[in-house]
């Protein structure tokens, strides 16, 4: 029996939710800003209702602690989460971005910190339900603490892939959101804005932008990468939006420094030439 923390029960942490307490023989422990008491999720026309408790404080060790928190968020929970950490608990954390160890690893060792990638669109509405489109992917890095921390989805419908090269799974992801969600936040549109061939250009030149900052840290790419995506570009909905047109359109704060921002920094630390990326940052 093992003690988990969900730390942040937004989108991603409801969906891991779900999936993890199928497992009955693991404690599970939900810290979140707000209070709930319960999470909905909707999937395949299918309604799943998962009642939880928040915690304020725990009478035990964890063993893993689940961190789903915007980048924007992780200061001020800092101080929470460092009580929650023990000599032997685990983090995983689900955010985006690159480098994401890097808030935390002060907190433990390196060994104790497992950065993931999830591919699950889910939209909440305003009931406060959330909509889930597809079966949750993530990917993890080929290493001891990724394949514990897969172990803890045992016989769920969760797709965890290992690969050995996970900054670059990293980097692709980072590019294409950035560059997809970055010009919807700035025209207050989703996909259909893409038929402006002016708008298109900039999106073209941001993955090739970000592509030169990724070579820059040691990253290779598929020398296609930009026509790889211009092409699932073109199979996506003209409705299709993001997170970041979601948090535009709601008004709320945008994770501006966990995508192009991030972008943006290694960029200039490297002396890279990226003028639209800067131009659309701004």
């Amino acid at each position: 029996m093992k003690n988990i923390g969900i730390f942040g029960i937004g989108c991603i942490g409801s969906i891991l939710t779900k999936y993890l307490v199928q497992n009955k023989s693991n404690n599970y422990y939900f810290f979140n800003r707000s209070q709930k008491t319960e999470i909905r999720i909707e999937h395949e026309k299918q309604i799943k209702t998962i009642p939880i408790q928040i915690s304020s404080q725990i009478d035990c060790d964890l063993d893993w602690l689940i961190i789903c928190l915007k980048e924007y968020q992780i200061q001020d929970a800092l101080p929470t989460v460092k009580q929650l950490i023990h000599a032997n608990t685990k983090i995983a954390i689900f955010r985006n971005g690159i480098q994401l160890a890097e808030d935390f690893i002060h907190l433990t060792t390196s060994q104790h910190i497992l950065e993931t990638i999830i591919d699950c669109p889910t939209q909440k509405e305003e009931s406060g339900e959330y909509i889930q489109f597809k079966f949750p992917n993530v990917t993890v890095p080929q290493t001891s603490i990724a394949a514990e921390f897969i172990e803890l989805f045992n016989n769920s419908d969760v797709n965890c892939t290992k690969t050995p090269n996970f900054k670059t799974e990293q980097w692709k992801k980072l590019i294409e959101s950035s560059s997809l969600g970055s010009i919807q936040a700035l025209k207050k549109k989703p996909c259909i804005v893409f038929e402006d061939p002016k708008i298109k250009e900039d999106y073209v030149q941001l993955i090739n932008e970000g592509t030169t900052v990724a070579n820059s840290v040691g990253i290779k790419l598929e020398p296609n990468f930009t026509e790889i995506l211009l092409e699932k570009l073109k199979h996506y909905p003209t409705t299709k939006g993001s997170s970041m047109l979601s948090d535009r359109l709601a008004g709320k704060q945008l994770e501006i420094d966990a995508k192009i921002g991030a972008i943006v920094k290694i960029g200039l630390k490297n002396n890279i030439q990226m003028p639209i990326t800067i131009r659309i940052y701004n």
